[in-house]
């Protein structure tokens, strides 16, 4: 966790300022890994063992705007692709992400390989490996400080901290039948500083980067020929952070059409809504607010996503990929 040093020497609204730092850095922890609230997407970005699922190659972009009209809210664009290879139980896939949160941008580059290798006659388990780079910046020279109405100099935000390149790996595991799916993943393992020993910014902060473990599952139940409910479950752990609940549940309309609802305890709760305009393209829109007094600073966290998929000349795909 993020520590403030020297707090008594600091005026109040210097204080202030750092304890939002804080608060951004702490929020920046709980978005290392791009989780996104149209996850079903995105599984890519936070599990490598999801390479290859749709058996076809997959471009997936995203942009997530969160606590729009909150200054220094979170921003976050993705763009990935995955694909299996020629030899059916091997497949790659890499993802580029950026991040703003306040003063702090993040620009991250990751390389996935899965192994895959059938447990029965539809039941598949995946095991991926995660390669990544980020480069992360922290440009305190952008806060407006109490200083600055005095027209004084404050030596500690006088000139930003140098970037860092922080090398980090991931694995995974994802197990998939035609109806049902789980997965468990901590696609970053090391706990990188955020800052320099030796950098003015080390004196305030103390950060570093969290392990996060990612479990998820989820179902398909056809209703009836037109409908399937989707059901999923998404629990995410950060070391010293409360456990995250996430409950989603989707209705799948002629195969072509998906409204849903989610809900993350004492966190977030909106609505989804995906098209599958033809068998390659799906595009998807969600808002989703804050459950607790954040829910007055901002109108809500709104997400665009949309997918491609290249025309296939493997073997014809046994079952629809839902997931």
């Amino acid at each position: 966790m993020n520590t403030i040093k020297n707090i008594n020497n600091m005026p109040k609204l210097r204080l202030i300022i750092c304890v939002m730092a804080v608060i951004l850095q702490v929020s920046a922890k709980a978005q290392q890994e791009p989780m996104s609230a149209q996850y079903i997407m995105n599984k890519l970005f936070v599990n490598p063992a999801y390479a290859g699922y749709k058996e076809q190659t997959q471009f997936v972009a995203m942009h997530r705007s969160q606590w729009v009209g909150f200054e220094g809210a979170p921003m976050t664009s993705v763009l990935a692709f995955d694909m299996p290879l020629k030899q059916n139980e091997f497949a790659i896939g890499s993802t580029l992400m950026h991040d703003k949160i306040g003063p702090s941008t993040r620009s991250s580059l990751s390389l996935d390989f899965a192994y895959r290798f059938r447990l029965s006659n539809r039941g598949t388990l995946s095991l991926g490996l995660k390669g990544v780079v980020d480069l992360y910046q922290s440009n305190v020279t952008d806060l407006l400080l109490t200083s600055d109405y005095y027209n004084q100099q404050d030596e500690l935000f006088l000139a930003n901290a140098q970037g860092l390149v922080l090398p980090n790996a991931g694995f995974g595991a994802y197990y998939f039948d035609k109806t049902s799916y789980f997965g468990i993943s901590v696609p970053r393992i090391l706990r990188n500083n955020l800052e320099n020993k030796g950098s003015v910014s080390f004196d305030l902060f103390d950060g570093r980067q969290e392990p996060t473990i990612h479990i998820m599952a989820g179902k398909i139940w056809k209703l009836n020929r037109k409908v399937k409910m989707q059901p999923n479950v998404v629990i995410r752990s950060v070391m010293n952070a409360p456990l995250s609940f996430g409950i989603y549940n989707n209705i799948i309309l002629f195969d072509q059409f998906t409204f849903g609802a989610f809900y993350s305890i004492k966190e977030t709760g909106g609505f989804l809504f995906q098209w599958q305009i033809d068998k390659r393209i799906r595009v998807g829109y969600s808002i989703d607010v804050p459950l607790n007094r954040l829910i007055r600073t901002n109108f809500g966290s709104h997400e665009l996503t949309a997918s491609y998929l290249l025309k296939s000349k493997r073997r014809r795909i046994v079952y629809p990929r839902y997931f």
